[in-house]
């Protein structure tokens, strides 16, 4: 598929402009220099909703679907720290939408959840271990609105289904279209992957458009196989509602894309070893990742510069998917490790 018809492809679905403009691709010129890779940087975190973040791709077409069908409130779900969940919420805000956060963790006036509670979010909170225990919750508030005659939309935790999903194909399109007025010829786009929307859009995009482009997934610690199955799924569905074939990507090259052992512990943990990475990139670049999502997937895309999983001389580009309010989600806990 040409990139013209996967561009007028996503124009036909319904959809809405949270975007301030295409992100840029920097070129991170410290790091360059020092793992011998040309490194660069697609500052999704510049999106321009709320924070930041890859969820402002996600949410103009599911924000576009929530229009189209005519509902005034959304429920999502996500952990206290949750990028999705404010972005999601500050998209409800713009559009005239009421939105309902469903989240897990402790209830605490900092960070994302501050945020959440200044754009005057309806913030319900329950105990869960994981954010995919928070579904029936969504389900009985969804019930629980409709019989007051309201019309939500549940989206899933991360915006990844099919529709989110879209948002990063159409990401694919503008990395590929980018690279192309740069003169780059990537080698490499490496991201971060939990829900896996992300992480589907990308590698669907880059499969049709450069599938020379190796897309690598960085797990942030939920359990591989979840991941795997999550992500095998949004491709099988995303494909089907562009009417492509679902096998474009096959389980062998998903599993061989998808890369784990950086979780350190598990979803949400905050370990030293990323807070440090955090202090020297901030150092080297002047940017900050953050200790849940970008921050554990840059510390295992520099492992594998290391090891040369990554070759020397290989164009990387990396997705920084924001998540700066995850920062001072759990400021304590990161001062104590600095």
């Amino acid at each position: 598929m040409l990139l013209t018809d996967l561009k007028q492809k996503l124009d036909s679905f319904p959809h809405v402009n949270l975007l301030w403009g295409a992100t840029p691709i920097v070129r991170a010129e410290n790091l360059s220099k020092e793992t011998g890779v040309e490194l660069y940087i697609k500052r999704d975190d510049l999106t321009g909703l709320a924070l930041g973040g890859n969820k402002t791709r996600k949410l103009e077409f599911i924000m576009g679907e929530a229009l189209d069908k005519r509902c005034d409130t959304v429920i999502t779900a996500g952990a206290v720290h949750s990028n999705h969940a404010l972005q999601t919420a500050a998209a409800a805000k713009k559009l005239g939408l009421d939105a309902v956060l469903v989240l897990r963790g402790k209830e605490e006036n900092k960070g994302n959840l501050l945020m959440d509670r200044i754009i005057d979010a309806e913030i319900r909170v329950y105990d869960a271990e994981t954010s995919r225990e928070l579904k029936s919750y969504m389900e009985e508030i969804a019930d629980e609105l409709a019989e007051k005659g309201k019309k939500p939309l549940i989206i899933p935790v991360g915006g990844s289904n099919p529709t989110g999903v879209l948002g990063y194909l159409k990401a694919a399109a503008e990395i590929v279209e980018q690279s192309n007025s740069m003169g780059l010829d990537f080698d490499y786009v490496v991201s971060p992957s939990s829900s896996g929307g992300t992480q589907t859009g990308i590698l669907l995009g880059l499969k049709i458009l450069k599938p020379k482009i190796k897309a690598l997934g960085i797990g942030v610690g939920d359990p591989r196989d979840e991941l795997l199955n999550d992500v095998a799924t949004l491709i099988k569905e995303t494909a089907k509602i562009l009417n492509i074939d679902e096998g474009i990507v096959s389980r062998d090259e998903l599993e061989a894309c998808t890369i784990d052992g950086y979780g350190f512990g598990g979803y949400g943990t905050i370990v030293k070893e990323v807070i440090d990475l955090i202090k020297y990139i901030a150092r080297q670049e002047g940017f900050y990742l953050d200790p849940v999502y970008t921050g554990k997937s840059f510390y295992g895309l520099m492992d594998m510069i290391r090891k040369q999983v990554i070759p020397q001389d290989s164009k990387v580009l990396f997705v920084h998917t924001g998540g700066l309010g995850g920062v001072f989600q759990y400021e304590d806990i990161i001062a104590d490790m600095l």
